[in-house]
């Protein structure tokens, strides 16, 4: 596009923005500062790579900006493999070539000893900016290619203000999302350079009234990106509230565990003290209270009594027990020095039997001498029986090492435990608890999920369709605009107010001024009412109606200074809003002054013909008896002698005969129905006719007829008699009265749309009093005696012929003296509004 450098401006600023912004990034790579390379902790650390995609994909733009497009599709398809290769690096998870380098400078510090690898964020951000550049770069750009440039860059943007907004905020940190996060001048480069890309697109519109093509899908795609990272967060956060109420689990069965076993600990430490005073054996102690102990408690498996060699005294245990556990229960009280003072109550951990707890009590008895009081203890009854109270919304697990003791509830396949240690004794084991399959989690995620991604749909819709309708109302808007200023009659909009809001240029040529200069002004207030007050009150009050529901229709005349007023038909019709109420006032103004004039010719045409068909009846009726009186004469005068002392009436009677005679033809001439068809008529072939006919008909007056048809039209649109009809009385009239040697001119032009007929002379001219009557029918300011004095019909004929073609004829004095009749015809057939 030839525009492109001009209109580059905001593009190549952003281009070079972008430029800027991985520079202290890469500042702080190469000079070892680690506060630069990584300013904010949650973004992650600069990259050398991403400086080198940044550079590659601003230096493209700057190209195409500056019309080099072969240079910018070399650098669009070198940043399209750049962002490959570091595409395939981050999911193999390789580091780039220079990272180890500077990591191994910047140390710990630099990322936080993670893996130097190229954010895959980075890569797809550059890699969609890449394939943008290149459709952009082409000669020509098809709409299919805009649209794919404005999802692209849309798509683009999107990405790096959501990544930007949200690390920023820290909401991804805990998420499943927390892997993406990109560096901080990336992310604000690839925003800027999306941002350029958008810029370009926004000046291809076509409309500045709609949005752009693009605006849909960047408000779809960056709503539902910060939809997913917001399910990210709450989901992190469940699964944060989760390991919380574990861990509470965990602690709550610690904590019963290790009060049943202080329970046992305090009961068994009882049963020693009862030996110790007893010196009978306290043999119901051991066939009734111990074994019911032992019912009761049900971790309690044995209770067993050695003397100080390790030989069994007494047992209350509801089953033998195997040799090997025996055996490893003498070992230990001997390999302990039971009648040390040393030795104290303690647990152990059993290698051999069922039961891996031991609880041992020194008793002091006063015939045995030191003894050991021995509890087998089941650790996992002991546990079960807490485990289960929680087991409602979490499964636990009980270990010892790798090897599981207990299991409690199933538990969810992808479940991520909370592991917990748990002391019984001397027994150290681990206790897991994790979410039980089936337990319905928190719904707060799913329905932002849903909610949130049905809104961005929504929001790209509505985007997209309120584009559409803003196109479709533009195009309406011009089509609307294009008849409203090409209207012929005069259109106006009105407010509630009646305020001009919108003016064709009908009502502009109307008012004679350009029609921007109405709006704002009352309709009752427009130049062409000319301050008449009682028009503009009656406009006003019309204009009242119309705002009260009725639609008005009213006929006015207008002067503008011309030499006939102008008649039109204006409308008021009311524009209803929704609460169907007046908002708007629509005004239509139409011109009926050809209308009026052609009806009123018409009129006058239809009174001439009567009158003429009236006046040809009456010369018929007359000449009859004429012709006699004018015979009979004729042998009348022959016997009178000429020395007769009235001879000298003879004269005058024959001229007197002579001159009724002359009236009586002109009564005849003055109806004569036109039967011509012709639609054009050869303006020069009827002035030359015109001229030569009256040159020889009045060639005793010694007046001189000048023609020029130099600058006429070849043809007219009107009849040809009507045509030789005008010139020959205007002519003729010239004639009459211009005096001896005087000179007529006749002149034929066209100007504009019209062919303007003028007609000199160098007579006395016309006082202004009679003016206005000479067009009259039977007004003649001819002498009677004059040949060609007639009746006073020739102008009220021509007068009424030229308006009923549209035309228009004045009379106006000469400067140098004389008149001059001017009649101007249209070029344009006059359309009466019927159908031919």
């Amino acid at each position: 596009m030839n525009g492109d450098r001009p209109e580059a401006g905001l593009s190549r600023w952003l281009a070079i923005l972008s430029l800027l912004s991985v520079l202290p990034g890469l500042a702080g790579l190469l000079l070892g500062m680690p506060r630069l390379a990584q300013p904010l902790n949650t973004f992650a650390p600069a990259r050398v790579g991403e400086a080198m995609l940044v550079s590659v994909a601003a230096l493209g733009l700057l190209a195409k900006l500056e019309q080099k497009r072969l240079l910018a599709r070399a650098l669009a398809v070198a940043g399209g493999l750049l962002a490959l290769y570091g595409l395939y690096l981050s999911i193999r998870g390789y580091a780039p070539p220079m990272d180890p380098v500077v990591a191994r400078r910047l140390g710990k510090a630099y990322g936080g000893g993670a893996t130097h690898t190229l954010p895959i964020t980075v890569s797809a951000l550059f890699l969609l900016y890449s394939i943008a550049l290149l459709l952009l770069s082409k000669e020509k750009h098809p709409e299919q290619t805009l649209v794919m440039i404005g999802a692209l860059a849309s798509s683009q943007v999107a990405l790096a203000g959501v990544m930007f907004t949200t690390q920023l905020a820290g909401v991804i940190d805990g998420t499943a999302v927390q892997p993406l996060r990109a560096p901080l001048f990336s992310l604000l480069s690839a925003l800027a350079l999306g941002l350029a890309l958008l810029e370009q697109l926004a000046r291809r519109e076509q409309t500045s009234v709609a949005p752009p093509r693009w605006a849909p899908m960047l408000a779809g795609v960056s709503s539902a990106l910060v939809v997913l990272v917001l399910w990210q967060a709450l989901l992190a956060r469940e699964a944060s509230q989760l390991q919380a109420r574990s861990a509470i689990t965990a602690e709550a069965v610690n904590r019963a565990v290790q009060r049943q076993y202080a329970a046992l600990v305090r009961t068994m430490g009882r049963v020693g003290a009862n030996l110790s005073a007893s010196t009978d054996h306290n043999e119901p102690l051991w066939s009734v209270g111990l074994p019911r102990l032992i019912a009761d408690m049900h971790e309690l498996k044995h209770v067993l009594w050695f003397d100080g060699s390790g030989t069994l005294l007494h047992s209350a245990s509801p089953q033998s027990l195997p040799a090997d556990v025996l055996a490893e229960l003498s070992t230990h009280i001997r390999t302990s020095n039971v009648r040390s003072r040393l030795f104290a109550a303690h647990s152990t951990t059993m290698h051999t039997g069922a039961w891996h707890l031991a609880l041992w009590w020194p008793v002091l008895s006063p015939t045995r001498g030191a003894t050991v009081l021995v509890a087998l203890v089941d650790e996992v009854d002991m546990i079960r029986l807490f485990a289960e109270d929680a087991s409602r919304e979490f499964s636990l697990r009980v270990r010892a090492g790798d090897t599981l003791l207990l299991r409690v509830g199933d538990t969810e396949p992808d479940a991520l435990p909370f592991v917990s240690p748990l002391a019984v004794g001397a027994r150290q084991l681990t206790l897991d608890v994790s979410q039980r399959p089936g337990v319905l989690r928190a719904p707060l995620p799913d329905v932002v999920l849903a909610l949130g991604l049905t809104v961005s749909v929504l929001l790209a819709l509505t985007l997209w369709l309120q584009r559409r309708n803003w196109l479709q109302a533009h195009a309406e808007g011009r089509r609307f605009r294009a008849v409203f200023e090409t209207a012929f009659q005069v259109q106006l909009l009105l407010d509630a107010n009646g305020t001009v809001l919108e003016a064709n240029r009908a009502a502009g040529k109307l008012a004679e001024c350009d029609p921007d200069a109405l709006a704002g002004k009352s309709l009752w207030k427009v130049p062409w009412w000319n301050e008449d007050q009682v028009t503009e009150a009656r406009v006003h009050e019309r204009f009242n109606r119309a705002l009260a529901g009725e639609t008005q229709r009213f006929e006015v005349e207008i002067g503008r200074g011309r030499d006939r007023a102008l008649t039109l038909d204006f409308s008021l019709k009311p524009v209803l809003d929704a609460l169907q109420k007046t908002s708007q006032v629509i005004v239509e103004g139409r011109d009926l002054t050809i209308r009026k004039r052609a009806e009123e010719s018409m009129r006058e045409m239809s009174a001439l013909t009567t009158m003429g068909r009236l006046a040809a009846r009456v010369a018929h009726e007359i000449n009859n008896p004429l012709a006699g009186i004018q015979n009979s004469f004729l042998l009348i005068r022959g016997a009178i002698p000429t020395d007769h002392p009235h001879y000298r009436f003879v004269g005058a009677i024959e001229r007197e005969i002579s001159r009724i005679a002359a009236v009586t033809r002109q009564l005849y001439e003055t109806y004569r129905p036109d039967q011509s068809t012709v639609a054009a008529s050869s303006v020069i072939l009827a002035v030359s006719d015109a001229v030569s006919f009256l040159e020889q008909v009045n060639r005793n007056r010694n007046v001189r007829i000048v023609a020029n048809t130099a600058q006429a039209p070849s043809l007219v649109p009107v009849p040809d008699a009507l045509l030789r009809q005008t010139l020959y009385n205007l002519v003729q009239n010239a004639m009459d009265v211009s005096p001896s040697g005087g000179t007529v001119t006749v002149s034929a032009v066209q100007e504009d749309d019209e062919c303007v007929l003028r007609v000199s002379d160098d007579g006395p001219g016309i006082p202004a009093a009679i003016r206005e009557r000479i067009f009259d029918p039977f007004f003649s300011t001819k002498d009677r005696t004059m040949k060609t004095g007639g009746m006073g019909i020739g102008l009220a004929l021509v007068r009424q012929s030229v308006l009923a073609v549209g035309g228009q004829i004045t009379v106006h004095d000469r400067a140098s003296g004389g008149t001059e009749f001017e009649v101007r015809l249209p070029m344009t057939p006059l359309d009466t509004g019927a159908l031919r």
